[in-house]
């Protein structure tokens, strides 16, 4: 089947893939990145799709989109669901928060000048924050200012609105801090698992794959407290300066139960982890939720790493 004139998903110019199946296949280039789309041959985006497109770029220009391996087709279904479960801002806090941690990403010293868009242009910088036009990225921004979080210039005209010379404030520098603090746009992970000698080379894959998608491991056992506090006090302090859990259930440590309860109580995401030979042991409070199942360390390895890839904004 020839491929649409633009793509379903980024609405980018087509290269038509012949293939040898009733399917639609095309190359798409995105923001630097060449893509391979197959659809079914009827494929017409739903309303719900058109509406919430915003996502699915902001997903693959933040290399979170869910290509599946082997020869699949999207259609609507897939696409909503992946819209659904896409782990991105969507709370009118989270949005402001994640726009002003992008500004610090982006501020070379304190007091700098930001350059909002970097090496890309003004559409890969929406896609990239996940908002849906520049009017709902302004309304961020300006709220930013209004807050007094950052200064900058309006230079906005009959042609829209904009500004230049952006600069955190102090008071905006010190509200980063305590989102940083407060876990939900930390870089730490905590890990709940058992501290049985057996489970070592499990740890030892968790804490790698946990360093390569760019977070910092925190396992009780091995992180400085201070003394006068106890493990159950240390425990909780850290879970809550987390962003994620993962929660491995092999040899079924009561302790990762109580661990994952309380982050899911905090609204922290959590990934169930188990080897196979444990997992008809797990209890079934626990059981229902999606678990990464493995068989090896290698297995482990690469399930986790594409969860986190996928699944931790």
């Amino acid at each position: 089947m020839k491929a649409p004139e633009k793509c379903y998903v980024t609405d980018m110019p087509t290269e038509n893939k012949p293939s040898s199946v009733d399917v639609i296949e095309y190359y798409v280039d995105f923001h630097k990145k060449r893509y391979l789309f197959v659809f079914e041959e009827d494929h017409k985006n739903s309303e719900f799709i058109e509406r919430n497109k915003y996502i699915l770029k902001g997903l693959l220009v933040n290399g979170k989109f869910p290509f599946p391996v082997g020869v699949q087709y999207f259609n609507n279904e897939k696409l909503e669901q992946i819209i659904n479960e896409a782990q991105i801002p969507r709370t009118p806090k989270s949005k402001l928060d994640v726009l002003l941690l992008y500004l610090n990403d982006h501020q070379e010293y304190t007091g700098a000048v930001i350059d909002l868009k970097g090496d890309g242009d003004w559409e890969y910088f929406l896609n990239k924050l996940y908002f849906k036009n520049h009017e709902e990225y302004w309304f961020y921004l300006s709220t930013l200012h209004e807050l007094n979080l950052i200064s900058f210039i309006d230079v906005s005209s009959k042609d829209g609105n904009d500004a230049i010379d952006i600069r955190l404030t102090y008071q905006g520098l010190e509200y980063i801090i305590s989102l940083q603090e407060g876990g939900e746009n930390s870089k730490y992970c905590f890990i709940a698992m058992s501290f049985s000698e057996t489970a070592k080379e499990i740890r030892n894959v968790i804490k790698k794959v946990v360093k390569e998608t760019g977070y910092e491991p925190l396992l009780v056992d091995e992180a400085h407290y201070d003394s006068a506090i106890t493990i159950n006090d240390a425990i909780i302090k850290f879970i809550r300066e987390s962003k994620f859990v993962i929660a491995d259930f092999t040899d079924q440590k009561h302790g990762v139960y109580f661990e994952a309860g309380f982050a899911l109580g905090l609204r922290r995401p959590v990934i169930y982890c188990c080897s196979k030979s444990d997992f008809e042991q797990t209890h079934f409070d626990t059981n229902h939720y999606p678990h990464i199942v493995y068989n090896d360390l290698s297995e482990l390895e690469i399930k986790l790493t594409n969860k986190i890839q996928a699944w931790i904004l």
